[in-house]
């Protein structure tokens, strides 16, 4: 085979060195002599040890390569007969890209860190999104170390991430009846793929299991398997071992159902990752801050706000009352012109009411408003929640939280065992056993979030709206690693009524 090289295939690609070598395969590094570019040619050769079965997976890659566009993708540049001494079959031919394999840098004694994994995780799956999104979906079905390529890395930049070798690739429109091809690399194969039957989540899987890779440096054949999920040690956090848990579920069904989704949920808008997707309302005063054991979570009560809301309710209620009445007791006065009525018309509707109407909606309101906007710091109080090691500690506030000398003024330190959210909801009606009403009128059940803690329950609520609640009670569940139990309690009866 020594004799392959610089040989010319097709009048145009010189052989300068073989690159693999694989049962019915070869792969070699070349020079285009038209364009002077390096080129990767594969070629499945006619042997005594050369399946059909390799032979239309063969002919798939070029078929796929042809219809991709990608750039972290080879493209595929020409398809020949080979009719040589040593070698007889067909050629692939696809760009050459000057980078190096994840396994190459780990057996170099090259390091990752769960920040740089993150990134170079983001780059794979916008480049599987773009697989799976083809019609019919594309699947890798052989994603490991060695087909995943880094390039132009400087600093603590993760670089250029390519996808390479899809020597196992499957569309649904090629699954042939009858027949189970299985490919694949173990100890990145999910269940399913070894009995032929893969999905778009089975490229989540190997990529999964090539992070739990880069995170150990051990092949995953490796290492230990409890109920099929490989057990390993691993400095990284909470939410990102769960979502690489998510990613590595034997059972297809509790997988990402797509790269995207497994993209979406890698990172939010804060770049905090998880299994959920945690957006915080809009216009929400709540602060929290997570790292990888502490979550701090600030309560904001402000009576600056409440105060201009009063008075823009009072102010605009009176007016608007007063104007009315005035129109009112005017209306009277033209059918009845009497000088009592016209007196009190006078006094209801006159240009000192419609002028501090003006000056109100002009020059008042404006500045109550910028008044509650500025929301002035000796009006605020603050609840400040601390959870560490699912302890949770409370502290109390009051003036500007960020002043040295506000110190806490109580605190409680207990143990969180559960999070219970009401959702809150309202009725028009009590009624008893047999359907009769109790009571009628609208009732309502104001959301609440509630810790229960190993000394007594720790209520969330006030004048947080039910979205806050909602979502303060999955950021927590996540952060805890407690499931959030949603309950609706029965509100306490009233006493029986004559209402039928």
């Amino acid at each position: 085979m020594s004799t392959i090289v610089d040989t010319i295939l097709a009048d145009r690609y010189q052989i300068r060195e073989q690159l693999s070598r694989k049962a019915g395969r070869r792969t070699f590094l070349a020079q285009d002599l038209q364009s002077g570019d390096l080129v990767i040619i594969k070629i499945w050769r006619f042997a005594s040890d050369c399946e059909w079965d390799d032979l239309k997976l063969f002919e798939r890659e070029a078929s796929t390569l042809k219809n991709l566009n990608h750039p972290a993708i080879p493209k595929y540049l020409d398809y020949f007969e080979v009719d040589e001494a040593d070698l007889r079959g067909f050629a692939l031919v696809q760009t050459y890209i000057y980078a190096r394999s994840l396994a190459s840098l780990i057996k170099s004694g090259q390091k990752f860190s769960e920040v740089e994994i993150i990134k170079l995780t983001d780059r794979v799956l916008s480049i599987l999104t773009y697989l799976h999104q083809q019609y019919p979906p594309v699947i890798h079905r052989d994603i490991k170390p060695s087909n995943i390529l880094l390039g132009n890395r400087s600093g603590h930049s993760i670089g250029d991430v390519y996808l390479v070798d899809f020597g196992s690739v499957q569309t649904s429109a090629s699954k042939e009846g009858g027949t189970i091809t299985i490919v694949g690399s173990y100890g990145y194969m999910p269940l399913e793929q070894f009995g032929g039957q893969v999905t778009t989540a089975s490229d989540l899987y190997s990529l999964g299991m090539t992070i739990i890779y880069l995170l150990t440096g051990t092949h995953p054949a490796e290492l230990v398997q409890v109920n099929g999920r490989v057990k390993f040690k691993a400095e990284i956090s909470k939410r990102f071992e769960r979502w690489l848990a998510q990613m590595t579920e034997p059972y297809i069904d509790k997988r990402f159902k797509s790269a995207q989704l497994a993209q979406s949920a890698l990172a939010d808008r804060n770049g905090r990752y998880g299994d959920f997707i945690h957006i915080k309302p809009v216009n929400s005063r709540v602060q929290l801050v997570r790292g990888r054991d502490r979550l701090q979570l600030t309560l904001h009560t402000s009576y600056s706000t409440k105060f201009v809301e009063n008075i823009d309710s009072l102010l605009s209620t009176t007016l608007a009352y007063s104007i009315l009445s005035g129109i009112f007791f005017w209306a009277i006065y033209l059918v009845l012109p009497t000088a009592l009525i016209a007196i009190v018309a006078t006094i209801f509707l006159s240009p000192i009411h419609v002028l501090f109407l003006l000056i109100y909606l002009s020059i008042i309101r404006p500045l109550l408003l910028l008044f509650y906007e500025i929301d002035l710091n000796f009006f605020k109080r603050y609840t400040t929640i601390i959870i560490e090691e699912n302890q949770l500690s409370e502290y109390k506030y009051s003036g500007n939280i960020n002043r040295p000398k506000c110190l806490p003024l109580t605190s409680n330190r207990s143990r969180v065992k559960a999070i219970v959210y009401n959702p809150g909801y309202t009725f028009d009606k009590y009624v008893d056993a047999d359907g009769r009403s109790i009571r009628r009128g609208e009732v309502e059940v104001r959301p609440e979030l509630t810790l229960l803690l190993a000394s007594e329950p720790y209520v969330i609520g006030g004048d947080l709206s039910q979205a806050e609640l909602g979502w303060l009670g999955q950021e927590l569940s996540d952060f805890l690693d407690l499931k959030l139990q949603i309950v609706y309690p029965t509100p306490r009866l009233p006493e029986r009524s004559d209402d039928v």
